[in-house]
């Protein structure tokens, strides 16, 4: 599949109210047709998206209306994403026990990888793709990796480093972004106390804590 011509359109509204509904712009064929980027803020509405996974399947944030999403930027190869060691939120298995953890607080909640990395590695997103493809197989990450080729939703989500993940609720505010969690053992990780409150109603605290990691390039 041609992921040159199959990368969608980054669809943002500045005015849109819960996760919007998609243009009808071809989006097969187009990078970015948004007139307005509203960068992603705490309690506002979420950027909305449509991208394509590894497998070639499009994938937008609309599809998960009224449930918990929690987006992480990823990159194959940064030591604190899909990199080797025990850094690596990935490889150390701590994105998996997040995921048996976040499924117990909230079994329809959505966990979404999001891959900007083409700029930073002078690749293609066909490329990316495939690069990404192979990794989730051997790390054996189950969430879809979407691929961001032309870095746009990086841009209207701010994403600074891989990772950074961004926590929205069923209504499509977002009510987290930062860390992944406080990277020390058995210590606190951010996306599941935000998840966990969101399914309680209750306030999701804190909204941010600085991100680590390596850095996204966008430009």
């Amino acid at each position: 599949m041609n992921f040159k011509t199959l990368i969608p359109a980054l669809l943002v509204a500045a005015t849109a109210s819960g996760f919007g509904m998609m243009s009808s712009t071809n989006t097969a064929q187009a990078t970015s047709t948004a007139t307005t980027v509203a960068v992603a803020e705490i309690g506002k509405t979420a950027p909305a998206f449509s991208l394509m996974d590894t497998d070639g399947k499009k994938v937008s944030l609309a599809d998960f209306k009224g449930k918990t999403v929690v987006l992480e930027w990823f990159c194959p190869t940064c030591p604190y994403s899909g990199g080797r060691g025990a850094r690596s939120i990935h490889a150390s298995g701590k994105v998996g026990a997040l995921m048996t953890s976040m499924k117990k607080a909230d079994p329809d909640a959505v966990y979404l990888l999001i891959d900007s990395s083409t700029k930073k590695m002078r690749t293609t997103a066909e490329e990316l793709a495939k690069q990404d493809g192979a990794i989730k197989k051997k790390l054996g990450i189950t969430s879809p990796i979407l691929i961001d080729g032309d870095t746009s939703v990086a841009k209207a989500y701010g994403a600074k480093t891989t990772p950074h993940v961004f926590v929205i609720d069923g209504e499509g505010i977002l009510r987290y972004q930062g860390a992944f969690d406080d990277q020390k053992k058995d210590g606190t990780n951010y996306v599941l106390t935000s998840v966990t409150a969101i399914k309680k109603g209750e306030k999701v605290e804190p909204t941010y804590v600085r991100q680590y990691g390596c850095g996204v390039r966008t430009n």
